[in-house]
């Protein structure tokens, strides 16, 4: 990736989000990191549910992706590749 497209993809990214949903998003990847032992470019919610799909989710991630559904429908679904 170029240094223009880096720019472009950070001006894009700063066009979407407010500052303070960006800051909650390096929140949730940095707990995505310390707890679940995670990709720091994974949400928590995306993390989940590959575990759950690939078969190996606990009880525990079954219980934040429920949680997580009271916010938005099909939360971890969605963010898949967040």
């Amino acid at each position: 990736m170029t240094q223009d497209e880096l720019y472009a993809k950070f001006d894009n990214d700063a066009k979407k989000r407010s500052r303070a949903m960006r800051f909650l998003l390096v929140l949730d990847q940095m707990v995505n990191v310390l707890f679940w032992n995670g990709s720091q470019d994974e949400t928590i919610s995306s993390h989940i549910h590959r575990r759950q799909q690939g078969g190996r989710a606990t009880w525990f991630d079954d219980m934040v992706c429920c949680l997580l559904k009271r916010l938005e429908q099909n939360h971890c679904e969605k963010s898949l590749g967040e």
